[in-house]
């Protein structure tokens, strides 16, 4: 049984920096340093007198505290940072920390606070406490809270795992550390405060190896996990055991970069490198340490279904040459009587060259070996009886093959983990075999492979994020693959977590060398698809037991709801809501290229979220990470490693978030402390206008440069651009907005009267009255024709001219791809071409083309919204991205028509004449806003119908029902009320009903020809 009890601090407010001149600052850490490293024995020998440490279970030298030897705790920056070893870092390590400390007394409360870089996993006397952190920028850190109710007298051991995996998305990584202490109270009220220091023992672990593929080429997540588990003592991270061979842990310096990032920060496309660091005082002084104000992540347990098993290269044996081998390796062998040999290997996305292998001397003629099979070759021989000899040239990076064995002896193939797994479930060739792989029955979570080599496909029903997690068994030397894709190769039951020339890019493959015993399989960082690939390499049986997929999610609760008399539209709300929430991590994200936080993707996924969970945490995060961003390149696309982007559309969803932000909270206070950002960028933009029109006119260049649009909206992105413009317009005005809430009156002014002229400029130059319809942009003087983003953009934020909105959604319509699978806009886009048509009023064509574009998604098997209408075609389109969810937000906020206006205030604008019957719900601060409608037949005869609304708010709110004019008659919980009396909202002919918090019934009279 535990000793201690713990809790995780979901705090949602920072705290606040302690103010420090740089050189105090400095003079602290060097202080905390000096004392670490030269008094920790004090301490110890203090405690002494109670009992002998060498009589203590564990005892080793040098690595316990007794007794306090810091008692300041008010900055997380006094934690000396350490590492295993001073040499220059490997692209990929992993370090185990451990701290045996002894004490006299009780402490309660406890807190542990740790960061790393990257991440961590941490064991408190062997139990297990958490993983982290939170993805951070190179000086905005966030270290994480655990609060334990107390801690016993007597020994006790903390142990960090630590993993160096730089990536260029998740965290902007310096160098590998482990920084963190454990503070506590005294039965007298004193603090005690243990740091890490050199007092802790480090371990660089062999048993992981440091040469691993990438999981991603351009270094976008790290790399895979190769682990030999016989190189891990099991017990490593319980109390009992004696780190032999372990030294103290070395202090580094924090700001001093690793030398392998020279590697890993390697550009792509045409993007530029990383900028330079400031020098080490200046960045050290510029970091910000504060708690970590975003729960932790949960792990929900996934149902798994067995898809496939069977053996792997039957009548084959694979083999590994590893990085390194000298050209002219050979290998003897003899064949016991004449015999065919087949010899098999990878050729990505080319024929494997001639001299690759040589057999007897003489080339092989290489063919392929089919669709099923992609990048493999084969080559067939006829072999007298005697002896022969395979010679090989492999290249740099080894070279995986598979030969036929039968009636072939003396032949020993080399075989090992090698640094890429993902070759070898590529080479290898699958055949089901019912019987080969036995799975327990009913709810499956044990697995018996019954002669290796082995293998099974796990089907989790949709794409996640996450782990696999179960005790292994087999023989030592046994070797297990693991590896993680979001489809099946199509015509088969195989998944390709290394797809070869499909996406030479991608190796989603971790692996595990066993060691005869039964051990614990997972792995550190998280991985993400909907199909997993198991392969077992060796002979025997072996085993998986307590099999479980984990899903690593912020933990939200759905309170949204939407429900309607069209069944369709319902499964397109809620897989909108399973993406969201496949997307919300530490960040909102793509949870498998990149699991990077691109401001335009997290503004989609906060729209999603806002009507259906109603977190603000995660959006807070983001902002913020964003706002640090903003100095690099005036007008970042993603954050952290925001890789001098220059996107100005989706740094102005940025401001569009922050305003949304204050709506949902009412926290001003984010928004002053972001506000000199937002100034300094409304003036870049400025910087990017037509001194003659004050329209934004871009060059023709990189995406990465100028701004997105779409995936599809190449020519929207340079020039004045009807679609950019449209967004500069509604960013003025949003900013205007957050400076009157702020009481800068001149700014709220000046950026208002500069959206009005954005407004008209765009409108006379872009707009063409005789179509109804708006330029694309104007570029060098040349006007391009209309495309559905001229018109989209310009419709969803309200600068079609007055009356003209009708012709213009039309033209978006003629303009849109009437073939879904032929499509003209990405699932991104289709967020502004919703906006667009429910802002004109368009409700039952928005309602055709989702059901028409997303129905065909369902239909090819959809379980989560795609990256793009076809990414089903390639592989190098993800099959679960947030930005497809607009559909979700469109439903509830135009179709349902519920929103949130303010902190307390809400709006239900039902759209009676689109649907019979709808109902739902949407998440606000005091509680749920639920509320819906249902129409009833005329009878027969009957000139006027009856709807049935309700609505039910929660306490402390209050909102407003928007009916049509065209209502006859209206009774509020049982009672009339003359329609003359209404409100009408300015310039329409809508009623408004001001109603209070509580449950309402509400029924109207309506002509039956306008009752759908």
């Amino acid at each position: 049984m535990s000793r201690f009890t713990w809790s995780v601090s979901a705090d949602r407010q920072p705290a606040k920096l302690l103010r420090t001149t740089r050189l105090s600052r400095l003079l602290w850490l060097a202080f905390a340093w000096f004392l670490l490293g030269i008094f920790p024995a004090y301490g110890a020998e203090q405690s002494s007198a109670g009992s002998s440490p060498a009589n203590q279970p564990g005892f080793t030298t040098g690595s316990r505290v007794y007794l306090p030897v810091i008692t300041n705790a008010d900055d997380f920056a006094l934690n000396p940072p350490i590492w295993a070893s001073a040499n220059p870092a490997q692209p990929t390590e992993v370090a185990l920390f451990r701290l045996s400390f002894n004490l006299p007394e009780t402490l309660a409360p406890v807190e542990l606070q740790l960061f790393a870089d990257t991440r961590y996993q941490a064991w408190l006397d062997g139990n297990w406490i958490g993983r982290g952190p939170a993805r951070f920028a190179r000086t905005v850190r966030q270290y994480d809270v655990y609060r334990l109710t107390n801690l016993a007298p007597g020994e006790h051991t903390l142990a960090v795992l630590v993993q160096w995996s730089p990536d260029e998305r998740r965290s902007e990584s310096v160098r590998p550390l482990l920084q963190g202490c454990l503070q506590g109270t005294r039965p007298d009220g004193s603090p005690l405060v243990i740091r890490s220091g050199p007092t802790w023992s480090a371990l660089l672990s062999p048993a992981w190896r440091s040469d691993a593929a990438r999981i991603h080429q351009w270094g976008l997540i790290g790399f895979s996990e190769l682990l030999d588990l016989s190189q891990l003592p099991a017990d490593w991270n319980q109390p009992g055991f004696t780190p032999a061979g372990w030294s103290p842990a070395v202090v580094v310096d924090p700001t001093q970069e690793a030398a392998s990032l020279d590697a890993w920060q390697a550009s792509f496309e045409s993007l530029a490198a990383s900028p330079q660091q400031p020098a080490a005082p200046a960045l050290l002084e510029a970091i910000r340490y504060t708690p970590r104000d975003i729960p932790f992540p949960v792990d929900t347990a996934v149902p798994v279904t067995l898809l496939d098993s069977g053996a792997l290269l039957a009548g084959q044996a694979i083999a590994e040459l590893p990085a390194g081998t000298p050209l002219g390796y050979t290998l003897p062998f003899q064949a016991d009587n004449n015999t065919p040999v087949t010899i098999e290997t990878l050729g990505i996305g080319v024929e494997p060259d001639g001299a690759l292998i040589l057999l007897d001397g003489s080339t092989l003629a290489w063919q392929v070996a089919g669709a099923e099979r992609p990048d493999v070759y084969l080559a067939q021989a006829e072999l007298t009886a005697g002896a022969h000899t395979l010679t090989f040239n492999p290249p740099d990076e080894g070279l995986t093959f598979a030969l036929s064995t039968y009636n072939l002896s003396g032949l020993t193939l080399p075989f090992e983990q090698g640094n890429h797994a993902g070759r070898r479930l590529l080479l290898a060739e699958p055949v089901s075999q019912p019987g080969s792989v036995v799975a327990n029955p009913g709810e499956l979570n044990s697995l018996e492979f019954i002669q290796l080599p082995a293998y099974v496909v796990l089907d989790l029903g949709q794409v996640i994020h996450g782990r696999l997690s179960a005790q292994v068994s087999g023989p030592a030397g046994t070797v297990i693959d693991i590896g993680w894709d979001e489809r099946l190769l199509e015509g088969t039951l195989r998944p390709l977590p290394y797809p070869g020339s499909l996406h030479s890019l991608w190796n989603q493959t971790d692996s595990w060398v066993l060691d005869g015993t039964t051990r614990q399989l997972s792995t550190i960082d998280a991985r993400s698809g909907r199909y997993i690939l198991i392969a077992m390499w060796g002979s025997g049986s072996a085993r998986l037991d307590e099999l479980g997929v984990y899903s690593e999610q912020y933990p939200l609760i759905q309170i949204g709801e939407f429900q309607s008399s069209d069944a369709l539209l319902d499964q397109i709300w809620q897989i909108g809501v399973d993406t969201a929430r496949l997307n919300m991590v530490d960040a909102s994200m793509d949870p498998w290229r990149e699991r990077g936080q691109w401001w335009g993707d997290s503004y989609l996924v906060d729209q999603i979220n806002q009507v259906a969970f109603g977190d603000a945490g995660l959006l807070r995060r983001g902002l913020l990470l964003m706002e640090n961003a903003f100095a690099e390149s005036g007008a970042p696309g993603c954050a952290p490693h925001n890789n001098n982007l220059h996107m100005l559309d989706y740094a102005m969803l940025w401001v569009h978030s922050l305003a949304d932000y204050a709506r949902r909270t009412g926290d001003l206070d984010l928004l002053a402390e972001t506000y000199p950002t937002l100034q300094q960028f409304i003036q870049h933009l400025s910087e990017h206008t037509n001194p003659g029109t004050g329209l934004l006119d871009l060059p023709k260049t990189s995406w990465a440069e100028t701004a997105y649009i779409d995936s599809l909206g190449t020519s929207s992105r340079y020039g004045q651009s009807a679609a950019l413009n449209a967004l500069y317009y509604a960013t003025l005005q949003q900013a205007a907005g957050i400076a009157l809430q702020l009481g800068d009156t001149p700014n709220h002014e000046l950026w208002q009267a500069r959206a009005e002229a954005v407004k008209s400029n765009l409108n006379s130059l872009l707009y063409l009255p005789e179509q109804g319809r708006y330029l694309t942009n104007i570029y060098d003087g040349i006007a391009y024709p209309p495309t559905l983003f001229a018109q989209a953009w310009p419709l969803a934020y309200g600068l079609a001219p007055e009356g003209e909105q009708q012709r213009v959604a039309s033209a978006l319509l003629e303009l849109l791809s009437q073939d879904p699978g032929a499509p003209n806009v990405g699932t991104y886009g289709f967020y502004w071409i919703l906006k667009g048509l429910g802002q004109a009023g368009s409700l039952d064509q928005a309602l055709s083309v989702t059901k028409s574009y997303y129905g065909r998604m369902i239909d090819r098997g959809a379980t989560t919204w795609w990256e793009s209408f076809l990414a089903d075609q390639s592989y190098s389109n993800a099959l679960s991205h947030g930005w497809g969810g607009g559909p979700t937000w469109f439903l509830t906020t135009y179709i349902l028509g519920m929103t949130q206006t303010a902190p307390e205030q809400w709006r239900f604008e039902p759209a009676l004449d689109s649907l019979p019957a709808a109902s739902g719900a949407i998440p606000l601060y005091q509680g749920t806003l639920q509320a819906g409608w249902q129409t009833h037949d005329c009878p027969a005869g009957a000139s006027t119908g009856t709807i049935h609304l309700q609505v039910s708010a929660p306490a402390g709110t209050h909102g407003q029902v928007v009916l049509p004019h065209s209502i006859q008659w209206i009774n509020l919980n049982g009672s009339p009320l003359p329609t003359a009396s209404l409100e009408t909202t300015p310039g329409s002919s809508l009623v408004v009903l001001p109603l209070a918090a509580g449950v309402h019934r509400i029924e109207i009279g309506m002509a039956c020809a306008e009752i759908p």
